[in-house]
């Protein structure tokens, strides 16, 4: 099915503001007359994303992570330090044009500040040092992309006995071999027995997803990955996406089998274009063994393929609908819910939204079957969770755990500081207190109990953080 011509305004946005460093009157015109919209229409579109610019930018454009666990781990001395060395302050371009510096939200890499992207290339556990460095050979006309960081993994715990569900050898299409063997019907039944539920924090069951999706008539149908995991202290989807691309693909590719799609897409948020590359290396595999494309896994009559849709920097796209929205060249507003986009989705399509961690579960479900998966974890919520954890502790990173580990359990884990408080799935979630350290990480929602169900980010944060800075900081992200 031939797209509309709009669902390519992002790239070419894009485009503009990588070749010219921002994007012109003249360019929104041209696209206003390429996509027939007014000049009102692009601007809007324009103005909506935080990475897209109208005035210069620099040559090398510095967004500096202000998120409150770069606060901790030293911001202020590194945000001096740029300032200083670059010869411009936040907010502007120096007067020769060759830097901008610029302040954004988490990137996505709390377990490594302070951060910061340059360029959209990656800059990690940054100090004054560092920041001298970095500046002096930019000023001599190195390519950021030859001295950027490559971000640690940081998977600090998986469960005890090669019990790992996410990071175990995976052999590229063994799970949708298994898949054409159960049946799309099978798929289903086996994703309702393993209790799988979108693992973005609603946990909606996935298999009444994809059954709703699967039901429904229409003859053009839409699998979409949200990668826009844009919660503050989450970062989870990442380290997925850099060490396990090809599970995220597979658990794709099964969901298009099982509803009857032919058309993949993984919405990667702006911060992570880094990674952009090696999703499309992964996605190009795919399609050398077959896997992807016409008759995928010899499979008569099953075509899918996926591509790659990069975000431009919007904390509510992480929102299904306004991800679709995103989608199809527009601003990332919410829609009204008068369907759910498994009825009318992308371009009005039945489409199924999931996040990296969900599709990542479902291929290693499938591959190593229900019974083996719910072996873990806790009644009623079996299985196993990833979690991001960052802040005041000796081993910030990625911890794979079963569901029905404790707080204490988890705190021990990565060694926390004199933990007084811990933030639950970023701002939008809970603050607890380490006298509630005994509660539960689970699926469940027990008022006897008071589970955590945590959509996967862990901020720690001593007494001495307690009050102003966490209250700045959330006040500051949502007026």
């Amino acid at each position: 099915m031939q797209e509309p011509l709009q669902t390519r305004m992002m790239d070419q946005l894009w485009d503009l503001q990588l070749s010219n460093g921002y994007i012109t009157d003249e360019d929104v015109i041209k696209l206003s007359r390429q996509f027939n919209l007014s000049e009102i229409e692009v601007e809007g579109v324009v103005s909506f994303y935080h990475f897209f610019h109208r005035k210069p930018t620099g040559k090398y454009t510095i967004y500096l992570n202000n998120s409150i666990v770069a606060d901790i781990k030293g911001f202020s001395r590194i945000k001096e330090t740029l300032e200083r060395e670059s010869g411009t302050t936040f907010g502007s371009v120096d007067r020769t044009g060759t830097f901008g510096l610029f302040l954004t939200p988490c990137i996505g890499l709390s377990d490594q500040e302070p951060s910061a992207l340059i360029n959209f290339y990656p800059f990690t556990n940054l100090n004054a040092i560092k920041i001298k460095d970095i500046i002096s050979s930019l000023k001599r006309g190195v390519d950021p992309e030859t001295i950027c960081d490559s971000p640690a993994d940081n998977i600090r715990y998986m469960p005890p006995g090669n019990k790992t569900v996410f990071f175990k050898e995976f052999a590229n299409g063994s799970a949708f071999a298994r898949a054409t063997t159960l049946g799309e019907d099978g798929v289903l039944e086996e994703l309702k027995k393993a209790e799988l539920a979108g693992r973005g924090g609603a946990y909606y069951p996935t298999w009444k997803k994809w059954s709703a999706a699967k039901s429904q008539p229409s003859a053009t149908k839409y699998v979409v990955c949200n990668a826009d995991e844009g919660e503050p202290g989450t970062f989870k989807d990442r380290v997925l996406i850099n060490t396990q691309a090809n599970t995220l693909i597979e658990g794709m590719i099964i969901c298009g089998y099982t509803i009857g799609a032919e058309n993949g897409i993984v919405y990667l948020r702006g911060e992570y274009r880094w990674l952009k590359n090696k999703l499309e290396a992964a996605i190009d595999e795919y399609k050398k063994a077959g896997l992807l494309g016409t008759d995928c896994g010899n499979i008569k009559g099953f075509n899918f393929d996926i591509r790659v849709q990069m975000g431009a920097g919007s904390y509510v796209c992480g929102e299904e609908t306004a991800l679709l929205e995103s989608l199809e060249g527009k601003r990332g507003e919410p829609r009204t819910k008068w369907f759910f986009p498994v009825e009318k989705g992308y371009l009005q399509h039945p489409t199924v939204i999931n996040n990296v961690e969900t599709f990542c579960a479902a291929a290693r479900i499938i591959e190593i079957g229900a019974d083996a998966y719910m072996s873990q974890g806790i009644p009623g919520s079996p299985g196993v969770k990833l979690l991001s954890v960052s802040g005041d502790c000796k081993l910030p990173g990625l911890y794979e755990i079963e569901w029905g580990m404790t707080v204490a359990e988890l705190l021990e884990l990565c060694e926390a500081e004199d933990p007084y408080y811990i933030q639950v799935s970023g701002p939008s979630g809970e603050c607890i207190s380490i006298k509630e350290k005994y509660r539960r990480i689970s699926m469940l929602d027990l008022l006897a109990r008071k589970d955590i169900r945590c959509g996967g980010s862990f901020m720690i944060f001593s007494k001495q953080r307690f009050g102003k800075s966490a209250a700045k900081f959330f006040r500051i992200l949502y007026v």
